[in-house]
C-alpha cells in the first residue's frame, strides 16, 4: 500500500501520511491562519516586500506547493500564476481556489490566481514572454527536530522531499530576462553556488535572495 493516500470526506480532499497519525494535509485559502497573516501580515510580511507586491504585479510561483505565497501576492494586487508538478498538490490547490471564488468577500483574490498542472522548469524551457516577477520556494530539506515545522509542512517535506531542481530553475528563471526573481530559502541556507543575488531579506526563519535582471 502506498504511504501517501488522497482521501476525500464531506469537506473535500486531502493528503493523508497512512504512517503517520496526523490528519490529512489540507489547503485551505479561508483557514483562520490565512485570514491573519493576509489581515495582519501587510509591509510585515517580507515576501511583499522583495517580490515588490503591488496591483496589478505579474507574477509566476514556480513552486507552488501549499500556494500560501501565491495567496498572500494575489490578496496584495498581484496577479499570480501557480505551477505545481504534482498532481495530486495540484489537485488540492484547485479545490482550494474553488473554495475561495465561492467565499463572496475573497472572491476578487481569487480572480487574480490560477493554477497550472506543468513542471515549471519544462514551462520556462519554451515560453516567450516573463512575467514581472518569478518566485522560488524549493523544498528545504527535512529539519531534524520535526516539531519545528507544522504539521501541514512535515507531510509536504516527507510527500516531496528534497527538491534538486533548485539550481536548473534559478537559471532558466534569469535567462529568461524576467526584471526580478526572488528565491526563498532557510534563514542559514547556503543559497546557490555560483548565483549572487543582488541583496537579500532576513527574517528568523527564511530569507529571501533577490536578482535583478
Amino acid at each position: 500500500m502506498a504511504r501517501f493516500q488522497l482521501v476525500r470526506d464531506e469537506n473535500g480532499y486531502g493528503l493523508k501520511d497512512v504512517l503517520s497519525n496526523q490528519r490529512a494535509l489540507v489547503i485551505d485559502f479561508l483557514s483562520p491562519q490565512m485570514h491573519h497573516r493576509r489581515a495582519h501580515g501587510g509591509k510585515k510580511e517580507l515576501l511583499l516586500k522583495a517580490v515588490n507586491a503591488r496591483t496589478g504585479l505579474e507574477v509566476w510561483d514556480c513552486t507552488a506547493g501549499l500556494g500560501t505565497d501565491s495567496f498572500l501576492l494575489a490578496a496584495a494586487g498581484c496577479d499570480v500564476t501557480m505551477f505545481e508538478r504534482s498532481a495530486v498538490l495540484s489537485i488540492l490547490l484547485e479545490q482550494a481556489l474553488l473554495s475561495l471564488k465561492k467565499s463572496g468577500e475573497l472572491q476578487q483574490v481569487s480572480n487574480r490566481m490560477r493554477c497550472v498542472r506543468e513542471d515549471s522548469i519544462s514551462f520556462l524551457k519554451q515560453a516567450r514572454q516573463p512575467p514581472d516577477v518569478i518566485l522560488i520556494d524549493p523544498m528545504f530539506p527535512a529539519r531534524t527536530k520535526s516539531a519545528q515545522v507544522k504539521g501541514e509542512m512535515q507531510i509536504l517535506q516527507r510527500f516531496l522531499s528534497k527538491d534538486e531542481n533548485a539550481r536548473e530553475l534559478l537559471r532558466l528563471a534569469i535567462d529568461s530576462g524576467v526584471p526580478r526573481v526572488v528565491l526563498k530559502q532557510p534563514a542559514t541556507g547556503t543559497g546557490v553556488p555560483g548565483f549572487e543575488p543582488d541583496f537579500s531579506l532576513s527574517a528568523k526563519a527564511n530569507r529571501f535572495d533577490v536578482y535583478l535582471n
